[in-house]
C-alpha cells in the first residue's frame, strides 16, 4: 500500500510542472502602463483567465522612471498591452507602439481631452489659453485622461471588442460585465454630481492632475501650486497662491505624491489647510475594481471640500 501510495505521489510531482504549464498557457497577460489602466481592465475581465499587471510601479512617475531589461521582456510577453499613448508616455513609444496588440488609450475616437489650464484656475467654462504657465502635456492637453469616466467607459468598449474578437468564447461575459461596469459608473457619477451641485468650499491642488474628475463633478478647484512634475513653482507663484488662499478662505488642498509638503507649507497660513491626500495614479487603493477607486476619489474630494456622501 505504501509503495502504491509513493507511486502515485511520484507520478503527480511528474505531472504537476506540465499542467502548470497548461494553465500558464490558457492564460491571457495585460499589461497596463499605469494602475488606473490596469483596475478597468480587471474589472472588465473579473472571472476570465486574464492576468492583469502594471508596468509602472508604486512611487514612480512616466516623467522619471526607467526601464529595466525585466519591464522590456514584460512588453514583448504581454498578450496586449495597454496604454495612455505615444503623448502622455514618449518614454514607451519605441517600444509598445511595434508591439502587435497594443491599444492607446488617447488614440480612441471620441475622447475626451482638456486643455491645459493656467495654475490660477478661471471660472468655469472659461478658456484656458492666455492665463500663464501651462501643464505639461506635450500636445497642449491635459494628459490626466484616466479620471474621466466618459473616457473609462470608452476605453471598456474598445477593450470588450478587441478581446471578444482574440477569445470569441468570452464575448457574452465580457459583454455582460462592459455593460454592468458602464451603467454603474454612469449612475454613481449622476448621483455624485447632485451631490456636489450642493455647493462646495473652495480648495487647492498641489498638483493640477484632476481636471477630468473636476469637470465630471461640474464643480473646479481653485488654483494649483504645480503643474508640471518637472517645472517647480516660482517663488511668485507661490506667494501669490499664499494671498489666494488667505483672500479666498480656502480651507484644503489636495494633495499627492509628486508634491513634497514642504512646497504646500509655502502656501499655508492660518488657519492651516486641511490636507487631503489623493494619489494620481491609484496607489492608496488597495483593491482591484476601477469603479469602486473612482468612488474613493469621490469620498476624498468631498471631505476636501465640506461635504458628507453615503
Amino acid at each position: 500500500m505504501n509503495r502504491r501510495l509513493m507511486w502515485l505521489a511520484c507520478l503527480m510531482l511528474t505531472l504537476l510542472p506540465a499542467t502548470l504549464r497548461a494553465a500558464d498557457a490558457d492564460t491571457y497577460r495585460v499589461l497596463a502602463s499605469i494602475r488606473p489602466i490596469a483596475l478597468l481592465v480587471q474589472e472588465l475581465t473579473a472571472g476570465l483567465p486574464v492576468q492583469v499587471d502594471t508596468l509602472l510601479p508604486a512611487g514612480a512617475t512616466t516623467h522619471d522612471y526607467a526601464l529595466s531589461p525585466s519591464d522590456l521582456t514584460r512588453i514583448k510577453r504581454a498578450d496586449r498591452v495597454v496604454w495612455l499613448g505615444a503623448a502622455s508616455e514618449p518614454y514607451l513609444r519605441k517600444l509598445v507602439q511595434p508591439h502587435p496588440r497594443q491599444l492607446a488609450w488617447e488614440s480612441l475616437p471620441e475622447l475626451l481631452r482638456l486643455p491645459a489650464r493656467a495654475a490660477l484656475h478661471s471660472a468655469p467654462h472659461e478658456h484656458h489659453s492666455d492665463h500663464g504657465h501651462h501643464h505639461h502635456g506635450s500636445d497642449g492637453l491635459d494628459p490626466h485622461i484616466w479620471w474621466s469616466v466618459p473616457n473609462a467607459i470608452l476605453l471598456a468598449r474598445a477593450l470588450e471588442q478587441q478581446l471578444a474578437s482574440e477569445r470569441p468564447a468570452w464575448q457574452a461575459q465580457l459583454q455582460q460585465q462592459r455593460q454592468r461596469f458602464e451603467q454603474g459608473l454612469l449612475a454613481q457619477l449622476v448621483e455624485q454630481r447632485a451631490r456636489f451641485a450642493i455647493g462646495f468650499k473652495p480648495f487647492l491642488l498641489a498638483h493640477d492632475a484632476f481636471h477630468y474628475l473636476e469637470e465630471d463633478l461640474g464643480i473646479q478647484s481653485d488654483a494649483a501650486i504645480l503643474l508640471d512634475p518637472e517645472a517647480r513653482p516660482g517663488v511668485k507663484h507661490l506667494l501669490t497662491l499664499k494671498k489666494r488662499v488667505q483672500e479666498q478662505h480656502i480651507g484644503c488642498v489636495i494633495t499627492g505624491a509628486l508634491v513634497p509638503a514642504s512646497l504646500i507649507d509655502k502656501v499655508d497660513g492660518q488657519p492651516p489647510l486641511l490636507r487631503q491626500p489623493l494619489d494620481e495614479l491609484g496607489w492608496d487603493y488597495p483593491g482591484s475594481r476601477y469603479s469602486e477607486w473612482l468612488a474613493q476619489a469621490y469620498g476624498k474630494l468631498a471631505e476636501c471640500v465640506g461635504l458628507t456622501l453615503g
